[in-house]
């Protein structure tokens, strides 16, 4: 009875929230209402299983309102309603001053690198690296700060200051004594002489979070969780560079990141984690960069012309996070190391439509052996 009542609850929330958009749709500034549906399906094998594992799930349901006050206030609201419950996402006020940058208040994603800063819509591969789960959640509520146009737009900054409220539960937080969490970036685009579309990205960036345990899955969303525990840890520090490079339909981008947690006595807590990923559209498109992310690759010829047949693109990316010594001794049932080798297969038939397909072969050492993991997503925004 009380799940019933709580679904009820939040599916009247969802259904009130869109209403006014809607009704926000008729006002002078008119606001932009967005969504985006990502569906997979994954199966998985371990070298000793005797049979496959599969499984599909609605992955992302975002919807979105957003839109300008005046010239200088924008906001946006957005949620996720996949598994029938409702995260928070982006719900945020930004105050816009031109020469001094964007400051927002509210719900925003975290500067911590290149693949955060890309959105689900546009990342390569259906799960991002495993180096991000040293990041709490894409998102944090708090203050939001970003000029991204420094140097005729060469250089950006970014920083936050948030709190550790779950996004399922409104990014709640009682307990701001418990410490908070900074993050900062900075990064650079050098465009190439031949062509200007085509540079390099460099970036730094550094966090200090309260400590946590660590969770994820070997870059799949169905299978099962590493669980790290770290006792008696006191802060968490993390630092990353990053870097990318863009030859019109070729890209390369990679992350390095430590994360370090200091105990009362004994060395510290230590992961660190790194990836790297090659790119290239069969169909000769150019990869599309702005402000520190990757953005929409639209097709030169989609479906909806004659003859026309989207863009393909194919990609391989090895990824890797590995734990020290204090860390392995504590956790001795989780693996020292986790390596993941992915191979990928993306059509674009329309710029705001995308299948792919990924191939991932992770390596723990651990007793079942290998995982082969074959995924398969279908998505669309609008």
């Amino acid at each position: 009875m009380k799940k019933n009542t709580r679904m009820k609850k939040q599916v009247l929330l969802t259904i009130v929230i869109f209403v006014l958009s809607f009704i926000g749709v008729f006002a002078q500034n008119q606001p932009v209402i967005h969504g985006r549906i990502q569906f997979d399906v994954e199966a998985m094998k371990h070298d000793n299983d005797t049979s496959w594992v599969v499984g599909n799930e609605f992955r992302r349901v975002h919807l979105s309102v957003g839109g300008r006050i005046d010239k200088r206030f924008r906001y946006k609201m957005e949620v996720n309603i996949a598994h029938g419950k409702i995260g928070f996402r982006d719900m945020y006020l930004q105050f816009l001053t031109g020469k001094w940058g964007v400051w927002g208040i509210g719900s925003m994603a975290e500067p911590t690198g290149l693949a955060m800063a890309t959105s689900s819509k546009y990342i390569p591969f259906l799960e991002r690296p495993t180096l991000t789960a040293l990041q709490n959640f894409r998102w944090g509520t708090g203050l939001h700060f970003a000029h991204n146009s420094l140097l005729n737009d060469h250089l950006g900054i970014q920083m936050s200051l948030t709190g550790n409220g779950k996004n399922g539960e409104g990014f709640l937080d009682k307990h701001l004594e418990r410490g908070l969490n900074f993050a900062t970036r900075v990064f650079g685009f050098f465009p190439l002489k031949s062509n200007k579309s085509n540079g390099v990205h460099l970036g730094v960036n550094a966090a200090s979070r309260p400590p946590a345990d660590l969770h994820f899955r070997a870059e799949n969303h169905l299978g099962k969780k590493y669980v790290y525990v770290f006792p008696g840890a006191k802060r968490r520090m993390i630092w990353g560079g990053e870097m990318a490079l863009m030859l019109g339909s070729f890209s390369l981008r990679s992350e390095y990141k430590i994360q370090r947690m200091p105990v009362a006595s004994g060395d510290p807590y230590q992961m660190k984690a790194y990836y790297a990923t090659v790119g290239y559209l069969l169909t000769g498109e150019a990869y599309p960069y702005k402000k520190g992310a990757f953005t929409r690759i639209r097709p030169a010829h989609p479906v909806t012309e004659k003859d026309g047949w989207g863009a393909w693109e194919v990609l391989a990316r090895f990824s890797q996070i590995e734990a020290n010594l204090p860390v392995r001794s504590i956790n001795a049932n989780m693996p020292g190391q986790v390596s993941t080798f992915s191979l990928g297969l993306n059509w674009y038939p329309h710029a705001h439509i995308r299948l792919m397909y990924n191939y991932n072969i992770t390596t723990d050492h651990l007793a079942k052996g290998k995982l082969h993991a074959h995924l398969f997503r279908v998505q669309v925004d609008f």
